[in-house]
């Protein structure tokens, strides 16, 4: 199956994603550890969360890291809590943005 993005169908589709992959992500504190966003630092949320709530799947800005692919419904983007967050500096071309030329 070729990755697609993916979207819960309903509510507890949401709820079971949200407690199997953002629960465990050391990108969002708030989800994490179940305190208020604006409790957090903003280097503290996952802007992933916000986007899948406020796009449709077919808008190029809903997130391309939550896909359905042979494994399932997953985020690429996940960082096991504990890991360090790689942050990637803005001021470096990327050399992987997508097809070959």
């Amino acid at each position: 199956m070729t990755p697609e993005k993916y979207r819960p169908s309903n509510g507890a589709e949401g709820d079971w994603f949200m407690s199997r992959w953002c629960e465990n992500c050391q990108r969002d504190r708030s989800i994490r550890e179940g305190i208020p966003a604006d409790q957090c630092e903003q280097d503290e949320l996952c802007d992933i969360i916000v986007r899948t709530f406020i796009h449709d799947i077919e808008e190029p800005e809903y997130p391309v890291e939550w896909i359905r692919d042979d494994n399932g419904p997953r985020c690429t983007a996940f960082v096991p809590v504990g890991e360090k967050v790689a942050v990637r500096c803005d001021k470096t071309i990327d050399m992987f943005d997508g097809e070959p030329k």
